[in-house]
């Protein structure tokens, strides 16, 4: 028997596996290797969409579906399919109407079939769509947009999303996670990167207390709080820490790499 059979790491990308040119380190991935080699399952937890993950998922060995949307989705890129989704009720296009309403300049992003659809345009918006080289043009009309919405994306300055945050309060059956500081995302009723990894963990039949997750914002945290062994980056925000079991180096100093030199030592062949 391999040393890490029955065990199965699962990582944030932003701020956790990415560095700060978003590109995985030559010790990163040379860890993730030798993890994967003694049979370990290795995966990805990420808000980001297929399209975005596709060219760091092809470089990894998965050896899971990678939890995507921030835990709307989760998707086999082994055989290119969803095997897990949970969407969002038309219920909350009135809630959206709302805020575009009391909040005009706020950055709009909804999420259905392969690109976002971006209804209102700011800063954030403009910068994430150069980043990610997103091209679908600006639609205000939501009404439209027919495909399964898996979530929506609200962007602004961080200290102005914060009064979006508590005017966004009152509509309880919806999840709203901070993504990043100038993110707040709507997503299905009880859906985060937590609740996709228990139903990942029931997928791959792996025991919860041989499941190691590592995460840096608050969309991490109910990852690492169900995890067996959760793992908040040096670079965190402070509510992870709280809730993990452990610490590990900053992104920048390739984490990952310490997380699984931190499990080799722990682990016996």
């Amino acid at each position: 028997m391999k040393r890490f059979e029955g065990y199965m790491l699962v990582t944030d990308m932003d701020g956790t596996l990415l560095d700060s040119s978003k590109t995985i380190s030559v010790e990163n991935k040379q860890a993730i290797d030798r993890f994967v080699a003694e049979g370990g399952l290795f995966t990805l937890a990420t808000g980001r969409i297929a399209g975005s993950v596709k060219r760091f998922a092809d470089v990894l060995p998965l050896g899971a579906p990678a939890i995507l949307y921030n835990g709307s989705m989760i998707y086999d890129f082994a055989a290119s399919e969803i095997v897990w989704q949970c969407t969002l009720e038309r219920s909350v296009i009135p809630v959206l109407e709302q805020l575009i309403e009391r909040f005009p300049e706020l950055g709009v992003e909804i999420y259905c079939g392969s690109e976002p659809y971006f209804i209102r345009e700011n800063r954030m918006t403009d910068h994430h769509r150069r980043m990610e080289n997103f091209m679908r043009p600006v639609t205000e009309d939501m009404h439209q947009l027919t495909d399964p919405w898996l979530k929506v994306l609200l962007a602004w300055e961080p200290e102005l999303l914060y009064e979006v945050e508590a005017f966004a309060a009152q509509f309880t059956e919806f999840s709203w996670i901070r993504s990043d500081d100038k993110y707040l995302e709507i997503l299905p009723a009880e859906t985060t990167k937590g609740h996709a990894l228990e139903e990942l963990m029931r997928m791959t039949r792996i025991e919860r207390s041989r499941c190691i997750a590592m995460g840096d914002h608050l969309n991490d945290l109910e990852m690492l709080r169900r995890a067996g062994v959760g793992i908040a980056v040096a670079n965190a925000h402070p509510s992870l820490m709280e809730v993990s079991n452990r610490s590990c180096k900053h992104h920048n100093e390739h984490a990952v790499a310490d997380v699984i030199e931190w499990l080799e030592s722990q682990v016996q062949n």
